[in-house]
């Protein structure tokens, strides 16, 4: 992976997610990307003021995607 031009791990987290829908909202609306629905913007948004509320309430990536590869049937 290449190197970031920018040390996130000095950002707190409500920063990381504060600054990741800074990001996501600079896109432009015309880009060639396909848009997200209204609704999904507000769960975006319903989201993230949830984690700013209380961090400890979500989970990681590494238990969510454990519980994932949990679930899954063997084949």
């Amino acid at each position: 992976m290449a190197h970031p031009l920018f040390d996130f791990t000095k950002l707190t987290p409500a920063q990381r997610v504060d600054l990741a829908v800074a990001l996501w909202d600079s896109l432009p609306a015309d880009s060639d990307e396909p848009p997200i629905t209204d609704a999904q913007h507000a769960e975006l948004l319903r989201r993230a003021e949830s984690y700013r509320r209380d961090p400890k309430l979500g989970a990681s990536w590494t238990d969510v995607r454990a519980r994932i590869e949990s679930s899954r049937p063997l084949r």
